[in-house]
């Protein structure tokens, strides 16, 4: 149950941001954060398995058939014994009910599609994908007004954003997706208020999804369900996307106002230069968040499409990916946890 459940907890998240971001098309990533955390919570997820009836159907102690260890009865067989509690009850924590579901949404879609599954999530009752009258994703909310357009075009060519295509292999429909990925925050003023902020939202869900995506389809008999987690945290976190950005000179076009940050980028810079085939760990936020809202930029231009993004960023990713399978990269903390706080020490 548990690869279903990462792959299950992965769309979840997807499916909720993208709700979000349809829902509330003016809120800022804080306000979608908040109302997305609250959606996927065990306790919520709890209460969804208790209100679908789905409770009863989860068996948390291994089955034993046979012996005098035996767990089960057949349903209406009625045995008296001392200790008849354990052929009747079992002892499950809340968090066993919300991987249930999790493995439930995971076991919809490898079983059938993208539609179905969202459908039996909104049968759970829960926040996801708004799905037209012809089961199809509802069309996004505009990015920014039409008559700002003249600006976006002006931006797109005088700061040479072509390159950025021509180093993707795609090319944007609607300019204000490209430029917005690539504006930070502290450059929104001058750029009609946009910037990547509610992009990178929707594509830190869009790019775990689809690492997992692809690691359950491809390497899901070689990797254990802990690994499968290893393999998503290390190749979304910050030092491997800011290490992509830079390797690839996506981040010369970053656009931001900040004599802080242009300190710390350059800084990166130099030090990339000097060790060019090493993720070095002190990557810039924005690096990986310019990635993040590069996937999510991709997807909303591609009319929501999940294959045109993969096409896009697996050649970027792909030299990651053996490696990761590998030996990911696990934060040093966790490994000295894993080995209950001892180091060995070799002389």
């Amino acid at each position: 149950m548990e690869s279903l459940e990462t792959l299950g907890d992965c769309f979840l998240k997807l499916a909720v941001s993208m709700a979000l971001y349809y829902q509330y098309p003016s809120a800022n990533v804080g306000v979608l954060t908040k109302e997305k955390i609250q959606e996927i919570t065990n306790e919520n997820l709890y209460r969804i398995a208790v209100e679908s009836r789905l409770k009863t159907y989860l068996y948390s102690d291994k089955i034993i058939l046979d012996g005098n260890d035996f767990n089960w009865l057949p349903p209406g067989y009625i045995i008296k014994v001392k200790d008849q509690m354990k052929y009747t009850h079992q002892t499950v924590k809340r968090k066993a009910f919300a991987d249930m579901i999790e493995a439930l949404i995971g076991a919809f879609l490898i079983s059938s599609n993208y539609i179905t599954t969202i459908r039996f999530m909104q049968w759970l009752g829960l926040n996801v994908i708004p799905l037209d009258e012809n089961s199809c994703i509802m069309s996004t909310p505009p990015i920014i007004a039409p008559a700002s357009m003249n600006e976006i075009n002006r931006i797109f060519h005088e700061e040479n954003f072509s390159e950025i295509e021509n180093k993707l292999r795609y090319k944007f429909r609607n300019k204000a997706y490209l430029v917005a990925a690539f504006t930070h925050p502290s450059k929104s003023i001058q750029s009609n208020g946009i910037s990547y902020e509610r992009l990178e939202f929707l594509g830190d869900a869009l790019l775990d999804f689809l690492v997992i995506r692809y690691t359950f389809l491809n390497y899901d008999q070689h990797v254990t369900p802990g690994r499968l987690t290893d393999i998503r945290q290390d190749l979304s976190n910050n030092s491997r996307l800011g290490y992509l950005l830079v390797s690839y000179e996506l981040h010369t076009n970053i656009r931001y106002r900040s004599s802080e940050l242009s300190q710390q980028i350059q800084v990166y810079i130099d030090h990339f230069k000097l060790t060019s085939k090493t993720p070095l760990a002190n990557a810039p936020k924005i690096f990986a968040d310019v990635f993040e809202a590069l996937i999510g930029a991709i997807f909303f231009d591609s009319n929501n499409s999940l294959e045109t993004v993969w096409k896009v960023i697996e050649p970027f990713l792909g030299s990651l990916f053996d490696q990761s399978i590998i030996d990911p990269n696990i934060s040093p903390i966790r490994t000295i946890v894993e080995k209950g706080g001892k180091i060995g020490i070799h002389g």
